[in-house]
């Protein structure tokens, strides 16, 4: 069966909260990358002020967009969803729509040099974009946990190519058991497909932050980190994760667009899970 695919374009920067560049990005992305989609975009003005509460920046704005997002997609039900976003805090109402959609047979495989799996409590910026993973498995602002119905189980998540993480994230990772491939691990395309399969799940999410390639390969990204996976590596795994199971969805997300080059590039990862 075909699957009905829901194309996203959610090119919010209030995650961040701090410069609004990744907005231009996202929508530079979905133009070049899919210049014949029509895509379902999530409103997010370019110019506003933003305040804290409850520990978050810009929380009264991110929270009621994902709200709105996720029972859009309820009512929609795809079956597949491919995002191209500003922050890693839009992820939030994709992999909670898909989480429910699968009933929990679903592995997120987060591409990232981060793990976002701060808390309010633990954050050391108060930006979302570092806290979805965490509010994704429960623990978050309430705005966002009290309307994800099935919140990720540790298991089900598995972090690749991280290699910058908040001292009391790696705390969070190892008392519950979260799968990490770290960047030289990727030099084996199967690496990430066997950790999954270990786990038994047939569905896959693929995350996929520009900041997780080695900056010098794509530098058009927020938050630039050193000694990442070879871009390659990461094309690999990417292919070797559509043969062994089911895409549910895939992202990109946080690209500064400074000339287009890194975005000319993707086209090798779209031509695989689109």
């Amino acid at each position: 069966m075909i699957p009905r695919t829901a194309y996203l374009l959610y090119p919010e920067w209030q995650g961040y909260g701090v410069a609004n560049d990744v907005h231009r990005g996202a929508v530079a992305m979905a133009r070049t990358l899919f210049p014949t989609v029509d895509f379902t975009t999530v409103d997010s003005p370019l110019d506003e002020t933003l305040t804290v509460r409850d520990g978050v920046l810009g929380l009264d704005s991110i929270a009621a967009r994902f709200r709105a997002t996720l029972a859009a997609l309820r009512e929609r039900a795809p079956d597949q969803i491919v995002t191209i976003g500003g922050t890693c805090g839009v992820e939030a109402a994709p992999i909670a729509y898909l989480n429910e959609r699968f009933d929990g047979d679903l592995a997120v495989v987060w591409f990232d040099a981060h793990g976002d799996l701060n808390s309010p409590e633990t954050s050391p910026s108060g930006h979302f974009h570092g806290m979805v993973l965490r509010t994704l498995a429960g623990e978050g602002p309430r705005d966002y946990v009290d309307a994800i119905r099935r919140p990720l189980q540790p298991r089900q998540i598995v972090l690749a190519g991280t290699r910058d993480l908040d001292s009391r994230e790696s705390t969070y990772i190892r008392e519950h058991g979260i799968a990490v491939v770290d960047p030289d691990a990727l030099r084996d395309p199967d690496a990430v497909t066997t950790a999954i399969r270990a786990r038994g799940f047939t569905n896959v999410y693929l995350h996929l932050d520009l900041d997780c390639f080695r900056p010098d390969e794509i530098p058009d990204t927020l938050m630039r980190t050193p000694h990442g996976p070879a871009f390659d590596e990461v094309v690999a795994a990417f292919a070797s994760l559509r043969g062994n199971f089911h895409v549910a969805g895939w992202s990109l997300v946080e690209c500064v667009e400074r000339g287009g080059r890194s975005i000319e590039r993707l086209k090798e990862i779209v031509q695989g899970p689109a």
